[in-house]
């Protein structure tokens, strides 16, 4: 058993910028509990099933990642089973299901296509992608520890080796010294997983940065889901110029929270402050239009819209009726003024040497 004593010693023993990306990895948990909160109460048709055995490999393995033990480990793991409230499930609901239909715009227009996920090491789009998508290459990106937890839950499930079409032998880490000997990259024909700090981009080709087997001369989507925004500027541009070099015609999409120069937007900011998180892109870039600037000066066309006209809050909805009534039913909300207010603060973002991949959908800018 994990004493206090210990728990303070492991993380103590992290440098500043080890516990900073500590602190970046867990928001990737945030992300998945969130998901699976959504999921159990019935937003996602069909239901998530590859939700839980992420959930599953997580609870087994954190406690051996850097700075964790069981103790620590299993106070943020509790939140993986915590109900979220209905603003927070809406909104998870909104992001996911934006995201999947801008990935199936671009899978219409380009069957024959890659797919590379930045900071994707607890999402579960790649699964449902594979599954019904069958010329996709997709590529995840995260940091190691995160990949190595991802890799562990495909090695114990049948199921999501069938998807990625890997042969891993079934795999039991019992130690800190054998989570750390893992190898953090898995490759097969159609999936790659890749432990990689998107901070080192800038500084590796393709030869050396363990992307080799990405095809230039395919069309490709680069999905930034809450990753960019925990860079700094210069590194936020470093990352999309690295791609723009990379790959022939590259198309990006970016969901953020934006600061919008109001006191909601201060008050997200200083929230994150208090956890140790600096949003160091929020007020380089606080509206729809400074990040339309950002992507002309690296000569990319934009298509972009806030998440309240995606969920029907604004004027304008990528969703119909029915699907509004669903969700509706599931929860009811009645301050409709807050969700509003908050999912003003969150963008979407297609950018790339021309967007008419996207044209089909609703954008404010």
């Amino acid at each position: 058993m994990s004493n206090p004593a210990s728990d303070l010693k492991c993380t103590t023993m992290l440098s500043p910028k080890e516990k900073h990306d500590k602190i970046i990895r867990a928001t990737d948990l945030d992300a998945l509990s969130c998901r699976a909160s959504a999921n159990r109460k019935g937003y996602f048709v069909p239901p998530d099933i590859h939700i839980d055995e992420l959930i599953r490999s997580y609870q087994q393995n954190l406690p051996f990642c850097e700075g964790y033990t069981k103790l620590s480990a299993g106070r943020l793991l509790r939140a993986l089973e915590e109900p979220k409230f209905p603003l927070i499930n809406r909104g998870t609901y909104l992001r996911t299901e934006a995201i999947n239909r801008v990935v199936e715009c671009f899978v219409v227009a380009h069957p024959k296509c890659q797919i590379v996920s930045l900071g994707g090491g607890s999402d579960t789009r790649c699964f449902r992608v594979l599954e019904s998508k069958h010329d996709v290459v997709y590529t995840e990106i995260d940091f190691p520890e995160s990949t190595k937890i991802k890799k562990l839950a495909v090695a114990n499930s049948p199921q999501l080796q069938k998807i990625v079409g890997s042969s891993l032998s079934p795999t039991v880490v019992n130690s800190k010294a054998e989570f750390s000997a893992l190898d953090p990259s898995l490759h097969t024909p159609r999936y790659h997983l890749v432990g990689l700090d998107l901070r080192t981009l800038k500084e590796a080709g393709s030869a050396n940065s363990g992307l080799d087997f990405l095809d230039p001369e395919t069309p490709t989507l680069v999905i930034s889901e809450c990753v960019l925004c925990y860079l700094s500027p210069e590194d936020n541009e470093q990352v999309i110029s690295f791609w723009k070099a990379l790959l022939r015609k590259p198309s990006f999409v970016v969901y953020e929270p934006m600061a919008l120069d109001d006191a909601f937007g201060e008050t997200m900011a200083q929230n994150l402050r208090n956890r140790g998180i600096d949003l160091q892109a929020f007020e380089k870039f606080p509206n729809l239009e400074s990040r339309k600037v950002f992507f002309q000066q690296l000569g990319l066309a934009s298509v972009l819209t806030d998440m309240s006209r995606v969920g029907g809050y604004s004027e304008g909805s990528w969703f119909g009726p029915l699907d509004q009534q669903r969700i509706s039913r599931l929860e009811m909300i009645d301050e409709v003024e807050e969700i509003r207010l908050l999912l003003q603060h969150y963008c979407l973002i297609c950018a790339g040497i021309t967007v008419e991949e996207f044209s089909g959908l609703d954008w404010a800018l």
